[in-house]
Parts: structure tokens; C-alpha cells; sequence
């Protein structure tokens, strides 16, 4: 049964990868992801190759042009502000940032993102 229109844009698949791309057909193939789609509801999904050191996310995008292209930062970046609870009222500890710091961290999302932070 096809569970997509439930899913939300990102699906963090790090502990599920296998049992996530088993429902879906691979199309092409890029630079360390895959552009799949579901074999029910044709939903497209640009797919994280599993990686054990980083987390691995499916995003739903909207067509097959330019999906190597297309950027998830933006939806990474509230997802890893969702796991860690949000952001304080605390000003981002690097240098000159006036952004509010994800809790759980001495940074703001961005700069926490340069430092290589994905979860």
C-alpha cells in the first residue's frame, strides 16, 4: 500500500533505506542519490545513497527535469532544527551572527549546516 501523500516532503530514511527503496522503482542515477518513483502513485523521490556517517533523506520533488539539481537544503535545515526542539533566544556563537541558536548547539541552523551537521 502506498503511504506517500502521508509522507511529509523530507523523509529522514537513515534507518529504514533499504525498506524505503524497496517500494520504489530506481530511474536514474547522480552524484550520490537516486531519482526513484513509487510503483502505485508514480511520486517522485530524489533518494540519499546510505551513507553510515551522514543521515540519508527521500524528498519528494515535483518532476523528473533537473532533479539532480533540485535543493533540499531548506527542508534539511527545519528538519534539524524539528530534532533538536527549535532554536533559543540565544544569539549563534560564530562570529558576527546575529541568528538564534539551535538548541542543543552553540550555532545558528546555517552555521551548524557549514560545520557539516545533517541531523
Amino acid at each position: 500500500m502506498c503511504l506517500c501523500k502521508l509522507q511529509p516532503k523530507l523523509v529522514d530514511i537513515s534507518n529504514s533505506h533499504t525498506e524505503f527503496k524497496s517500494k520504489l522503482d530506481q530511474l536514474e542515477v547522480g552524484d550520490w542519490a537516486f531519482l526513484m518513483r513509487c510503483q502505485e502513485c508514480c511520486q517522485l523521490w530524489k533518494v540519499d545513497e546510505w551513507d553510515k556517517y551522514q543521515q540519508s533523506y527521500a524528498v519528494k520533488i515535483p518532476d523528473k527535469e533537473n532533479w539532480k539539481k533540485f535543493d533540499s537544503t531548506a527542508l534539511i535545515k527545519e528538519k534539524i532544527m524539528e530534532n533538536r526542539g527549535g532554536l533559543t533566544s540565544v544569539p549563534c556563537q560564530w562570529s558576527g551572527c546575529s541568528f538564534k541558536q539551535v538548541k542543543g548547539s552553540a550555532y545558528c541552523v546555517n552555521h551548524l549546516w557549514s560545520t557539516g551537521a545533517r541531523a
